[in-house]
């Protein structure tokens, strides 16, 4: 290949003419000429001269590599000829020598010579084409050719223009030797008078051409070569533009310069007017409302000017930027590049001019296919386009930015300019880049005058005015003139009708359509209610069709079209309908849904009465409720300072090695912790790294694949097609392919700049010009270097760690994923799978994969998918639907070959890094040893495959049935996994974005980086207040509100916000709430608890909440303030709590205040949650030490990072936190830097210290830097009393966070009284003190045992008191209660989905009530499921799996009946009764731990606390009334024991478990001799433990009898260290009833 910075490369013509001799002497006319023409072949590495070719005058052939011996044959030669040799040959083949001959360079002639399309046969830019590789002599026939012709057209041209051009070129070195050659000598003239006569009627009159004449002699020739042409779309070749930069300015003088004195060029040529009606056809522009906006836009654009253009809805700005356009296209045959956001748009004014027969239009945006791509691209490179529309994305793009180098840009327009505003109705950070791209590719140019810009929106306040211009000015040093009217529509009335309800809304809208005949829109803000509302309208007998952007492409422009012709007369659309539509004839336009901001409104009403002469209505249907839906809406889309924060880290963990990657938006959102699974992923990660490119955190390169297809071996395009059609790696179509890349690489084989050497043989630039899809392109690379038609390229680039460890642990990687992808393919049947990842995971550990991970299954199915061997279909709940798309056998297959070229990749890569390292051990130029991280391992997929081939161990298949395919296959998988990091080659197809981090990896992103893009959000939320403040004012007062608008638009904004919104309005629009929805959610809440809510800085909140304060409620409230106030999306918030219980209500009142979107937050038990990360699903098994192994995978980087990104964590009762849960938070915290947490809890109510709790915990969370601590002592449940008497005994507490008393917020007093007792049995008295005192509240008695729990509830029974008690689960869960395992199986055997279906578990209800009608635990069960309705709208059977396996029983009794509750004080935490009676022995040690949970106890009373004790620890206490009872008591008549797992012998139950199952809880029994029989058939279904029977004996010799005994539960069991197969047993558990 030859380096060459201006081609020299030629193309196939007539071969007999090439070699006939008389073309290869100089005509007659020129004398006997002594000339010769060379060609050199320069080495792209190393530089040098590898072949030269030479051709004599005399017909002499040299072919040779020595230029030594060129000089010999040269000898007798004047002229020295050929193509680009003045700056390329000449440079390699004498170096610093004198040149003895006169050089003519064909180059430099040929467009002057040539100027017009299709330009010369033998000329492509600045190559000659050619057929042939490598062959210089072939070359210098095309060349010879080429000067032939040249010669030839010089003589043609009249002898005023060859004395004009003589002038300009002498002494100019690549002209010279031609005009010698042609004998052109100097004559006297005057040059200007001259150029002025030729080019009268051309080029302007009044140009000083002096100047240009002086200084521009070449670039003069070239502008006026062009101006010679009679094809406009003929174009100056792009490397002219670039050697000679002023060509551009000095057309742009000459045929692009409106001069003040007019001519007969400028009048004809630069009047719009003229302009208007040849290209367009229409005699005037239009005015707006008498304003001629239009035109002294277009004007000012042809005159060069920047602009900032406010045109209304229907002012005609897309002909404002046409017809300039155009102009500039016929005149200087420039380039205006259009950027716009909306590509639906672009294509529709490219249609649009189309269809008036303007083709000189074209689009290249992401949604075209590669064809249509490939020819908008090829319209552009030939100067076919005038007008090119892109979005600011493809700016990023190279093949952009490479063609538009070539083309004379004129300038620049930008559409919906306000996105360059943060105060803007659609801030977007991508426009800040286009500055940034316009200035350097001015300075890539090297333009001599700056490129003008104009800049369009539709409708725009006085800041986003000035932000524009000063973003022009500051970025591009541009002045933008602005062009605005500040009339207003006349001939629109508008009306805002108030409505209380959606049926309401309805009913108006029916009317407003029925009382009007006219074409009609209507808005809504929901894509979806767009079909909804068009089908109910068409049903009630209103025809009407739905448009949005989310539509099919077909469907939309069928129904725009329906809708302009008049087929039907409404359309139900988004604010994506009728952007560059224009129908005259819309009367009515009613805004079902509120626009979001006055801009958006005035834009989309102004769609009505575009004929000025109609009258049309606006209406605005606005209900209460309206603007909510906005605010809504606004967060579900914005991206907050934590999402840019995750995205932020996610850069720093892929550029941990290097500083420069090449990563996907999906791959980046993943490592961000996103769910990557949102429709907008790639928008919302792209807008990310556009600020965090903005704030100088990284760059952002041009997307490009540095892949190449270089080093063609095949000598001609015969032959590469003869070794392509003869192998058989290529079928015809895919020979058809690698053919047309070819034959574009060998006619560009010589290339115009050295640094463009690579940019023309790059496969995305292959892609896009020949219409191919980049896959495509590499794949046929890939073969060709296989067959050796392309040399072999080392573009894979492995980056590997180091070896030893490293090898070993890729190695066992590997292993572990075959392993588990084996167990995929055997676990999917034949006729498919619907199962959740969870689940997969789940069984793949049953079946004894120990190492399965949810992440590692999720990788596989997503690989195996992309490979084609799955079809997956995943809904919005990450339910998966799996089917095998390939035969097993031969997918086993595969994959054991797959699994052979991955261990032999993986060994043969670290081999290689291993000698790599050896020979870098040697320090470099900096004195510091490189290391293998520094240099990646480069290899090529073609090496890959050969040294497997060559490789002498056995193999489970023929080595050489290998297939490259196969190989890339492998490097894919290895890549997915993770065992190895490797970039370049085919993996470009998954990586897009080429990303370079600036900052070091310790910086973080911070608020006052945010602060534009917080700036745009709190302007939007600003917007949908005014819009909802214009509502109200027109409702009330029609002229109020047009002057609202008004005064909006035209004044300065902090000023229009001063005069509308005083004192405490100004703080309401700064919420995304109306004041209203704002007081309904907030407004009954306290000054303390209102300063958590409103918190939003603080990075950790530490919340000592005393008992009363509402705690629960300041949760739930902030959790509806995270969501609704600060930005944060539910997948972003996790919130953890102890208890199923907790979770449950927290959802519920959630529920309340936010509705369904409560079921989309994340409240889950630790247990839960760490079941979750692991993939797994709750069982008793793990349960113990779950929590730790979650912290452990966290920390070691086990865990997806979606499952633990989240920006703020609510941990609810921070004191029960032990060892585990605060692992997991640390974890969590530095996982997450950025991360918030909010802890709230109660240190003084921790009493779970025996299983490890300790608020010593919660108290290190307030400690860290930048926490800020709050107490919560305002008490709303507690009377005063009982508040006073709870302070003074809190004291003997010790070690307590909170220091401010609790204060009572009731005025009532309540009551307190402390009955001391002497006898240890204090049952009956404090049942009779309960019997007096009780009323119509809630009461219960608190216990410190279930012992003396059950004996007080028979106590009360007997008295004939409704009582209710709070049952242990001692020893059992409630998932394993005989009613919920029974359904549990009726669902296992049914479900064959992961969702349940409502029909079946409705039927397992009533099946399980019928089966068990007569259990007393029927009423929990069904609570349970109610519960479980009321928070899941989906019903899942792992959701369900995992709720009831949580659950407690206490979780379903209800409390909220008059019956008096019994409880144990642990049990009782969190609840509240009016009267509290507590029964507190004294045989405990007095420790915190016990005056703790005193403490839980007498808080919970509300207005009476009753104490009976046998202590003194209340003694010094204020209380209403002390007693002192020295009376002694014995224990009641009658006792219930409830037994418990302890209190049975477990092995009896072995073998009976038919005839257990048969009772029911509620059943009687028969007692005899510690054994339970059943009453009617007397079998033995229960035996008492030995632990028991001697318990029962001390009962017996107090003088207690059994009286009776009945069934209490029937649960499953198996011992813990039972065998996973061995099947669970039913355990009977029984009440037995004992009496004196």
């Amino acid at each position: 290949m030859q380096e060459n910075p201006i081609s020299n490369s030629l193309s196939k013509t007539d071969s007999n003419e090439a070699s006939n001799p008389i073309r290869s002497l100089m005509p007659f006319r020129y004398g006997p000429l002594c000339y010769a023409i060379v060609d050199v072949e320069i080495g792209l590495t190393d530089h040098r001269i590898h072949d030269i070719g030479a051709l004599r005058y005399d017909g002499a052939i040299f072919h040779k590599a020595s230029k030594e011996e060129l000089l010999p044959f040269l000898e007798r030669v004047e002229y020295l000829c050929g193509h680009n040799i003045i700056h390329h040959d000449a440079k390699y083949l004498f170096e610093d020598r004198q040149i003895p001959w006169r050089l003519v360079d064909t180059l430099y002639l040929s467009p002057l010579l040539f100027p017009e399309r299709p330009y010369h046969r033998l000329v492509k830019d600045d190559k000659l084409l050619s057929d042939q590789m490598n062959n210089p002599v072939n070359d210098c026939e095309k060349a010879r050719d080429l000067l032939l012709d040249e010669m030839a057209r010089w003589d043609a041209w009249p002898e005023q223009k060859r004395r004009l051009f003589t002038a300009l070129l002498r002494n100019q070195p690549e002209f010279d030797g031609f005009l010698d050659l042609m004998g052109a000598g100097l004559k006297n003239c005057d040059l200007r008078e001259q150029i002025a006569t030729v080019y009268r009627g051309r080029i302007c009159q009044n140009v000083e051409l002096e100047p240009l004449i002086e200084h521009y002699p070449c670039e003069l020739a070239y502008a006026l070569a062009l101006i010679d042409t009679t094809d406009h779309r003929s174009i100056t070749p792009g490397w002219v533009l670039h050697n000679y930069p002023s060509v551009e300015f000095i057309i742009k003088k000459l045929r692009y310069t409106p001069c003040l004195a007019g001519c007969t060029y400028c009048n004809s040529q630069l009047d719009v007017h003229r302009s208007l009606k040849s290209l367009f056809g229409y005699n005037a522009f239009r005015t707006y409302e008498g304003e001629p906006l239009q035109e002294r836009a277009a004007q000012a654009a042809v005159e060069g000017r920047s602009l900032l253009a406010i045109f209304p809805t229907g002012g005609g700005k897309s002909l404002t930027f046409q017809l300039p356009a155009l102009m500039a296209g016929l005149s200087v045959h420039g380039l205006t590049v259009v950027i716009s956001p909306l590509q639906s748009l672009m294509k529709d004014q490219v249609d649009n001019l189309a269809e008036r027969g303007i083709t000189e239009a074209v689009t290249i945006n992401g949604m075209l296919d590669p064809i249509t791509r490939a020819l908008a691209i090829e319209k552009v490179q030939d100067g076919t386009a005038a007008l090119l529309y892109i979005s600011p994305e493809m700016l990023r793009s190279a093949t952009i930015e490479r063609i538009l180098l070539a083309r004379n840009v004129v300038r620049f327009v930008i559409d919906e300019a306000h996105c360059f505003s943060s105060w803007g109705q659609d801030f977007r950070v991508d426009y800040l880049y286009i500055g940034h791209f316009i200035r350097k590719y001015q300075q890539k140019k090297g333009s001599k005058l700056p490129i003008p810009v104009s800049c369009f929106t539709a409708t725009a306040k006085q800041k986003v005015i000035q932000d524009i211009r000063d973003y022009f000015k500051q970025t591009l040093d541009l002045n933008l003139e602005l062009f605005a009217s500040k009339a207003t529509r006349t001939n629109l009335s508008y009306s805002v009708l108030h409505v209380d309800n959606d049926e309401e809304k309805y009913q108006r809208l029916r009317e407003l359509i029925a009382d009007s005949q006219c074409p009609t829109i209507v808005y809504v803000s929901r894509t979806r209610r767009t079909r909804e509302l068009a089908s109910r309208l068409t049903h009630d007998g209103f025809r009407a069709l739905p448009f949005n952007g989310k539509m099919d492409s077909d469907e939309k422009i069928t129904n725009q079209e329906a809708f302009m012709n008049d087929h039907v007369r409404i359309i139900v659309a988004t604010s994506a309908f009728g952007m560059g539509v224009d129908k005259s004839d819309v009367g009515l336009v009613i805004h079902y849904d509120i626009s979001d901001s006055l801009e958006n409104y005035v834009q989309e009403a102004g769609r009505a009465g575009r004929n000025p002469h109609l009258h049309a209505r606006c209406y605005v249907l606005y209900g209460d409720s309206d603007l909510d839906k906005h605010f809504i809406l606004l967060n579900q889309t914005k991206l907050s300072i934590g999402e840019i924060q995750q995205v932020w880290k996610a850069v720093k963990e892929l550029t941990r090695q290097r500083m420069r990657v090449n990563s996907s938006a999906l791959e980046i959102a993943r490592q961000a912790g996103w769910d990557g699974s949102g429709s907008d992923i790639e928008t919302r990660v792209r807008t990310a790294l556009a600020a965090l490119e903005q704030a100088g955190y990284l760059e952002r390169g041009n997307n490009v694949p540095h892949v190449y297809a270089t080093g063609i071996t095949a000598r001609n395009l015969d032959e590469a097609r003869r070794r392509l059609t003869a192998s058989p790696l290529f079928d015809s179509k895919e020979t058809e392919q690698a053919v047309r890349i070819i034959k574009s690489l060998i006619s560009k084989k010589y290339i115009a700049k050295a640094q463009d050497s690579e940019a023309e043989s790059r496969i995305d630039y292959l892609a896009d010009i020949l219409g191919m899809s980049k896959r495509e392109v590499i794949s046929a690379v890939e073969r060709m270097r296989q067959e050796g038609i392309l040399a072999d390229s080392k573009d894979l680039s492995a980056y590997l760690l180091g070896t030893g460890d490293s090898e070993r642990k890729s190695q066992q990687l590997l292993e572990r994923f075959i392993q588990l992808e084996r167990y995929l393919l055997h676990r999917i049947p034949e006729e498919g799978l619907c199962i959740s990842c969870k689940q997969l995971n789940e069984d793949a550990i049953q079946e004894g994969i120990g190492t399965s991970k949810e992440k590692d299954i999720r990788t596989l199915l997503y690989f195996l998918t992309v490979k084609g061997y799955l079809r997956k279909q995943e809904d919005a709940d990450h339910n998966l639907q799996l089917r095998q798309q390939t035969d097993q056998q031969s997918t086993e297959a595969r994959f054991d070959k797959r699994a052979e070229i991955c261990r032999f990749a993986i060994g043969w890569l670290y081999r290689q890094a291993a000698e790599l390292t050896r020979t870098l051990m040697q320090p470099n130029a900096t004195g510091q040893e490189h290391t293998v991280a520094d240099n990646a391992v480069q290899f090529s997929i073609v090496e890959l495959l050969n040294q497997f081939k060559a490789d002498n161990r056995t193999m489970l298949f023929e080595r050489n049935d290998l297939q490259l395919g196969e190989v890339e296959e492998a490097l894919l998988y290895l890549s997915k996994i993770g065992a190895l990091k490797l970039e370049g080659g085919f993996l470009v197809l998954y990586n897009a974005m080429d990303i370079r981090r600036i900052k070091d990896n310790k910086s973080r992103y911070k608020v006052d980086d945010y602060r534009l893009l917080n700036a745009f959000y709190k302007q939007k939320i600003q917007q949908v207040h005014i819009v909802g403040e214009y509502a109200n004012l027109m409702v009330k007062d029609y002229n109020a509100a047009l002057q609202f608008v008004q005064d909006y638009f035209q004044m300065d904004y902090r000023r229009f916000i001063a005069k509308y919104f005083r004192g405490e309005r100004i703080n309401e629009i700064q919420r995304n709430l109306t004041p209203k929805k704002y007081e309904q959610l907030f407004g009954s809440l306290s000054p303390r608890q209102m300063e958590i809510i409103s918190d939003k800085e603080s990075h950790c909140i530490v919340v000592a909440a005393g008992p009363g304060s509402g705690k629960t409620r300041v949760l739930v409230h902030k959790l509806t303030s995270l969501l609704l106030l600060e930005d944060v999306k539910h997948e972003q918030l996790l919130m953890l709590t102890f208890s199923r219980a907790a979770a449950t209500e927290f959802k519920q009142r959630l529920m309340v205040l936010i509705g369904n979107a409560a079921h989309f937050v994340e409240i889950k038990t630790f247990h839960s949650y760490c079941f979750d990360l692991l993939g797994r699903i709750g069982n008793l098994e793990d349960a113990q030490d779950i929590v730790s192994r979650a912290a452990r995978m966290i920390e070691q980087g086990e865990v997806e990072p979606n499952k633990i990104g989240k920006t703020v964590l609510v941990i609810d009762e921070a004191q029960d936190m032990a060892d585990d849960e605060y692992a997991l938070v640390t974890a969590l915290m530095t996982r997450n830097e950025e991360m918030r947490v909010i802890a709230v809890g109660d240190d003084d109510q921790n009493i779970y210290e025996f299983r490890g709790s300790d608020s010593d915990y919660m108290f290190q969370l307030a400690q860290r830097p930048e926490a800020r601590f709050i107490e919560m002592t305002d008490n709303f449940r507690s009377a005063r009393h009982p508040v006073t008497f709870d302070n003074e005994f809190v004291r003997s507490i010790p070690k307590r966070m909170k220091h401010t008393p609790i204060k009572s917020m009731r005025s009532e007093e309540g009551w307190v009284s402390v009955t001391h007792h002497t006898s240890e049995i204090m049952y009956q008295p404090l049942v009779d003190e309960l019997r007096c005192h009780r009323h119509a509240g809630t009461s219960c008695i608190l216990t410190q045992t279930n012992e003396e729990a059950v004996i007080l509830t028979g106590l009360l029974r007997k008295e004939g008191v409704p009582c209710k008690l709070i049952q242990s689960m001692d020893g059992f869960r409630f998932w394993n209660l005989s009613e919920i395992r029974y359904f549990l199986r009726y669902l296992d055997k049914r479900v064959t989905t992961p969702v349940i279906p409502g029909e079946l578990w409705e039927e397992a209800r009533h099946a399980t009530s019928n089966t068990y009608g007569r259990s007393q635990n029927l009423e929990l069960v069904k609570r349970c499921f109610e519960q479980f309705e009321h928070l899941n709208q989906t019903k899942y059977i792992s959701d369900f799996k995992e709720f009831v396996f949580e659950s407690s029983m206490e979780d379903f009794c209800d409390v909220s009946g008059s019956e008096v509750m019994v409880s144990t004080i642990h049990k009782a935490k969190g609840r509240e009764f009016d009267d509290v009676y507590m029964l507190l022995t004294d045989n405990y040690t007095k420790n915190a731990e016990l005056m703790r949970r005193y403490y839980v106890g007498i808080t919970r009373a509300k207005n009476r606390l009753f104490i009976h004790t046998n202590g003194h620890c209340f003694d010094r206490l204020t209380a209403d009334r002390h007693d002192h009872d020295d009376r002694s008591y014995t224990l009641p008549e009658e006792i219930v024991l409830q037994l418990s797992h302890r209190d049975v012998y477990l092995e009896f139950f072995k073998g009976i478990k038919r005839e257990v199952l048969a009772l029911q809880s509620g059943d009687s029994l028969q007692y005899h001799d510690f054994t339970f029989y059943t009453e009617k058939t007397g079998l033995p279904v229960a035996k008492l433990s030995t632990r028991m029977q001697k318990t029962l004996t001390d009962w017996f010799t107090k003088g207690y009898r059994v009286k009776s005994a009945t069934v209490s539960f029937i649960v499953a069991w198996k011992p813990k260290d039972a065998p996973k197969e061995e099947p669970e047993t039913a355990v009977l558990l029984a009440d037995l009833t004992l009496t004196l």
